[in-house]
């Protein structure tokens, strides 16, 4: 899952629709758009169909999942024996980074980085994340906005959880889940990117790959992280000197130190202290 990526997700509900019989005898069995507008993320619990999209043609059956972005033509089909039934979450969404102490966001219109795999045992409790947002939406109760977004972002862990599809996927997941702990218990030494990856066995260019592919970061930068994170412990909790709490979670500059405890937290480390 690109972490980096939903950290900073930040979506606008515009809608939580519940495609039925009903609404497919209204549209004649078909959604067309010559160019969609939204973002859509849908779960099925019933029935069959086609979705053509983004080049692609999908069947559609109980326990699918799917999702649509904008600006892409889409002709979605029902079954007239057996209607399609779905929710599915309609939303904007920008993505929100900072620099330093400055908020910055990009407004999005590509597809959200989701391996959509088979929901398996997990059935039930993702539609009900779904079923339980669609409720939310049409009662309207106070705050229901907020309450459909935590939805929303409790169908994306548990769609990120389904298992892998192939046996590489959950090697390639292993390898780094492996060099992350082999991080968190070497952080104060001397680590490279080639150094990481011989430890799992990986050459340096394919594990970078792999890593940016799980996590959304670099290695390094996410080496950086949780040195980052061990200096702010030093800092609240110890009288080091800055150049000690430096060396303590493995930086060997204390004014590179410095330079990037600033981008990341927007303060310094003497700032973060007093604060």
């Amino acid at each position: 899952m690109d972490y980096e990526f939903f950290s900073g997700f930040t979506p606008r509900i515009i809608e939580v629709a519940n495609r039925n019989k009903h609404v497919w005898e209204v549209l004649n069995y078909q959604i067309v758009r010559e160019r969609t507008g939204l973002h859509s993320l849908g779960y099925v619990y019933e029935g069959e169909g086609v979705l053509q999209f983004d080049g692609e043609e999908r069947t559609l059956a109980k326990g699918s999942l799917f999702q649509i972005w904008p600006g892409e033509p889409m002709l979605l089909t029902s079954s007239k024996s057996e209607p399609l039934h779905f929710y599915s979450f309609q939303f904007q969404y920008r993505t929100v980074y900072w620099d330093g102490g400055e908020m910055h966001s990009r407004e999005s219109s590509g597809k959200l980085p989701l391996q959509l795999r088979s929901v398996g045992s997990e059935q039930l409790a993702i539609e009900s994340a779904f079923r339980r947002a669609y409720e939310l939406w049409s009662e309207k109760n106070n705050g229901y906005d907020w309450y459909v977004k935590l939805q929303l972002f409790n169908a994306l862990q548990m769609i990120h959880q389904l298992g892998p599809i192939t046996e590489d996927a959950s090697t390639s997941e292993f390898a780094v889940r492996k060099a992350i702990q082999y991080m968190k218990s070497n952080y104060k030494q001397e680590l490279t990117r080639d150094r990481m990856a011989d430890h799992v066995s990986l050459s340096p260019g394919y594990f970078s790959v792999l890593f940016r592919e799980h996590t959304g970061i670099s290695p390094i930068r996410y080496l950086n992280k949780i040195r980052i994170d061990h200096a702010k412990l030093l800092l609240r909790n110890s009288a080091h000197s800055i150049k000690q709490v430096a060396e303590e979670s493995g930086f060997v500059d204390s004014f590179y130190f410095s330079r990037l405890f600033q981008k990341e937290t927007g303060m310094s480390p003497r700032d973060y202290r007093k604060s």
